[in-house]
């Protein structure tokens, strides 16, 4: 993408948002405080080690590698690149030199671009504490062999003060408000029990309302929370060590949550959170006492475009999907055509149909839907072509069309043979309504079968229902389409062994 012409007064590696203009994103995974829920609830054992597990690391380098497929520009608040691991392992002296050689690269192409909050060096002094070595490390990389672009709200300080309280503002409004949130819908948001959500509901964060009621915005930090309601007593949040009790865990994925969508939201850069934790609509923004006011639209089409982005991108991809490419396999795939597609169909539904406060038509979701999912069937088969690992990204993929109406279910399976009931067509003739269309992105097993296991790519993106005039004339032009991308569909008659296999085949849940 080019660069945009730079502003006098401004450095060439001097970025404001606005300059940030090929899909940018900012992933929660990357923050050194997130772990999914499993892993945080044993931080909660007495015998737990301070510090982050192996574990916990690996499973931030696989969110790592997910962001920088699934973005054209993946902004880093800079506290991460050396106080998380899963980001300072790949520059460190010892780092494996290809890893190395490749993240030097996505930082001085702009793909990796550090968030600076009001700092203006990139290797300033820190205020908290951190590895003394790991930042002797960072200042020699960005000083001797890296030129990252940097990017704050603005160069002018007081302007970039200005608008940087505005994230301040987000955090200690949203953490007041979490004591509204209706415990049903938390329930099954964060995976509990209705009665723990209206336990929470009506104690810890209604606690935490009234704790910060009194406090001033400045005073309402992530870390304060920590320490008064979350962090094991006489322990510092970096240790990740938490107190005991069932509402500890989710109390800290909200918090987490609300803390890493503020500089997003401000900033209009796209917020993404890593599976296994909270979506972004778990804060409920678009309940009528929560969302912006209706003589904002534009305000209102940017937090639905976040919710909707958010959703998106989990139902294309899961957790470790992309954990065994490595930084160079990356910077590859990066290069590649089929990337290249994938972020911009990604970039042009997800901002530019919310542009201005707009929303989507519902044929223009659909189509963007449908193709963002095409896009990244074609990336997918790119990345395991383009993979230098020798075991990296081995997995067989399989793109599968399900097609649901009035009580049916028919599946289409990219690169297969597909076998569909005789008669088949002629039921959907005669079913009226809503056609539902899924595209799943299923691991295949030994011998070919595939695999239903919830993780890695077997996860799917759900359509939008759309009531069509004619099921047949629609059924057919999906099967032609299908047919002109190479697949091949046989019919069989109803009865055969073929028949009883095509049966078994059928989407779980389907009638």
């Amino acid at each position: 993408m080019t660069s945009p012409a730079q502003p006098p007064g401004r450095a060439p590696n001097q970025l404001v948002f606005d300059d940030l203009t090929d899909y940018p994103v900012m992933a929660q995974a990357l923050d050194n405080q997130w772990l999914p829920a499993a892993l945080a609830a044993t931080r909660q054992r007495t015998g737990a080690v301070p510090g982050p597990s192996p574990e916990a690391v690996a499973t931030a380098a696989a969110e790592l590698r997910r962001a920088l497929v699934n973005s054209g520009t993946l902004i880093v608040n800079r506290a991460f690149f050396l106080n998380n691991e899963a980001v300072y392992a790949n520059y460190l002296p010892d780092a494996d030199a290809a890893e190395r050689t490749a993240f030097i690269r996505l930082l001085d192409s702009r793909v990796l671009v550090p968030y600076l909050f009001t700092e203006r060096e990139p290797a300033g002094e820190f205020t908290w504490g951190y590895d003394r070595s790991v930042h002797q490390a960072w200042t020699r990389l960005v000083s001797d062999e890296a030129d990252p672009g940097l990017v704050r709200f603005d160069w002018d300080d007081a302007a970039n003060l200005d608008v940087a309280d505005g994230v301040g503002v987000f955090f200690a409004g949203q953490i007041s408000g979490l004591k509204n949130l209706q415990h049903r819908q938390l329930a099954r948001d964060l995976g509990i029990s209705e009665e723990q959500a209206l336990a929470m509901k009506e104690g810890v964060l209604t606690d935490i309302a009234v704790w910060a009621a009194p406090r001033s915005r400045e005073q309402i930090t992530r870390n304060a929370i920590y320490k008064e309601f979350i962090t094991r007593p006489g322990t510092d949040p970096y240790l990740n060590l938490l107190r005991e009790g069932p509402h500890v865990v989710p109390t800290k994925q909200l918090v987490d949550l609300v803390y890493n969508l503020g500089v997003p939201t401000v900033a209009g850069a796209i917020p993404l959170t890593p599976p296994d934790s909270p979506l972004r609509s778990t804060l409920q923004e678009l309940r009528t006492d929560s969302r912006p006011r209706a003589e904002d639209p534009e305000a209102i089409g940017h937090l639905l475009r976040d919710v909707f982005a958010d959703a998106l991108h989990r139902a294309v991809d899961g957790p470790n999907s992309y954990a065994e490419l490595s930084l160079a396999d990356i910077v590859r795939l990066r290069r590649e055509e089929e990337w290249r597609g994938y972020v911009d169909s990604l970039d042009g539904f997800v901002r530019g149909g919310f542009r201005a406060g707009r929303l989507p038509s519902p044929e223009e979701f659909a189509a963007g839907t449908s193709e963002v999912a095409r896009r990244h069937a074609r990336m997918l088969r790119t990345a395991r072509k383009t993979s230098g690992n020798g075991g990296g990204f081995t997995r067989e993929l399989a793109a599968v069309l399900v097609l649901e109406s009035a009580g049916i279910a028919l599946q289409v399976t990219g690169g297969e043979d597909v076998s569909l009931l005789s008669g088949a067509t002629t039921v959907l003739t005669a079913a009226a309504g809503v056609l539902t269309m899924r595209v799943e992105f299923r691991e295949k097993g030994t011998g070919g079968s595939l695999l239903r296991r919830r993780g890695g790519l077997g996860h799917s993106l759900t359509l939008p229902a759309m009531r069509l005039g004619s099921l047949r004339r629609d059924w057919e032009t999906i099967l032609r389409t299908y047919r002109a991308a190479g697949g091949r569909i046989v019919e069989v008659p109803s009865g055969t062994d073929a028949a009883a296999r095509q049966a078994d085949q059928q989407p779980e849940g389907a009638a």
